[in-house]
């Protein structure tokens, strides 16, 4: 209803020729003020302290496993072990509004093929033991019948009679109590991924470190990979039951004893820490660039202009395909974001290469190989362009 009335009197201002060249930029900024993001938000509500946090190791070693400890049908590959502590952290006011949370983990190369997983499914009941169930039934029944005839004064007679029945039955028997689900899992992504969902327990306390571990085939000669990490929490809020919060981050994981894919782990996992700090410390800049006067600031809070600068820019960026919005407002971006997107992006295929075995013969790798001749050759243009 705000948003409509602003509209209406910021086109109102305008159509009057007789408005003074001062009043129509009035109104629209203070249209601005009113629908600007975060002007109607209390400062409770854009506090960071009272949200769900969530945490994974960035960097997971890759146990190699004896087949022959494995009764599953192997693809060519070898088994690997992957053993993940899940941290979650929950704010003293959010504990009994969070119903459950899950995460999720995915192969997007899909080089890493789920064999196995745990914990699986696990219930928990408030009873120990079974219920004992008893119950017995009883039946009776009587009937009476009496009668008299005379023929006075000649005869007189009488006739009685009673039948009567029983009938029990009893019986005892062992019931298993109701159970609630605690931890629930299975296979996403076509079996190249797995999730996990945790509900509070006897305790209603979710937060603190989970264990779990998957077991996966690699393909012959796999040194390194990427996980995407997804994670959401449902719960309660004064809006209702729904989705409280959702995050994504990347895992990196590599053979244990390989020292050369271990380096090239840390040097994603870095590039993607700088890229971030970076990122933070031109906030403001970016938002300048993005919306640079009080037209398009206006425009945006009434949805009927987008940023020069999408708001998602850096989650495209990171968890994106190479180049997919570059094309677009990244020519505004700081010259130095812009260099430290292209190292994220060598960094991140350097270590991808790493999960694929370089086989020249085979098809698909000569068209990857162009593909990526193609993105080197878009990202020289776009380093002549930064200078």
């Amino acid at each position: 209803m705000l948003r409509l009335w602003c509209i209406v009197m910021c086109g109102f201002q305008a159509s009057r020729r007789s408005a003074s060249i001062f009043t129509w930029p009035a109104v629209c900024g203070a249209c601005w003020l009113l629908l600007a993001p975060g002007a109607m938000t209390s400062p409770a509500a854009m506090a960071d302290d009272s949200e769900v946090h969530f945490d994974v190791p960035a960097i997971v070693v890759a146990e190699p496993i004896d087949p022959s400890l494995v009764r599953r049908p192997m693809m060519g590959g070898s088994f690997v072990r992957l053993r993940i502590p899940v941290s979650a952290y929950v704010p003293a006011g959010n504990r009994d509004a969070i119903v459950e949370y899950s995460v999720e983990f995915r192969s997007p190369s899909e080089t890493l093929r789920v064999v196995d997983f745990w914990p699986r499914n696990e219930v928990y009941s408030d009873v120990a033991g079974t219920i004992s169930v008893e119950s017995a039934e009883q039946r009776q029944g009587t009937l009476k019948l009496s009668g008299s005839a005379g023929m006075e004064p000649i005869a007189r007679g009488s006739l009685a009679g009673e039948y009567r029945t029983e009938a029990s039955k009893r019986e005892k028997f062992e019931r298993i109590p109701p159970a609630q689900s605690l931890t629930s899992s299975g296979t996403i992504a076509r079996g190249y991924g797995v999730f996990f969902k945790f509900r509070p327990g006897p305790s209603p306390d979710l937060e603190g470190a989970r264990d779990v571990a998957i077991l996966a085939e690699v393909p012959a000669g796999w040194r390194a990979d990427t996980i995407h990490v997804a994670i959401s929490v449902t719960g309660k809020s004064s809006f209702g039951s729904g989705l409280l919060r959702q995050s994504q981050m990347w895992m990196t994981v590599h053979q244990e004893g390989d020292l050369a894919a271990a380096a090239r782990a840390r040097r994603f996992v870095t590039q993607e820490r700088e890229l971030r700090a970076l990122a933070a410390s031109r906030a403001e800049e970016i938002k300048d660039k993005s919306l640079p006067t009080v037209l398009h600031k206006i425009g945006a809070a009434l949805e009927i202009v987008q940023p020069r600068i999408p708001t998602d820019y850096l989650s495209h960026v990171i968890f994106g395909p190479r180049n997919q919005y570059l094309e677009g407002g990244a020519h505004r971006l700081p010259m130095d974001l812009r260099i430290a997107i292209l190292d994220y992006w060598d960094a991140r295929e350097s270590l991808m290469r790493l999960a694929h075995p370089q086989q020249s013969s085979d098809p698909s790798v000569v068209r990857k190989a162009a593909l990526h001749a193609e993105q080197q050759q878009s990202t020289q243009v776009l380093l002549s362009d930064a200078r």
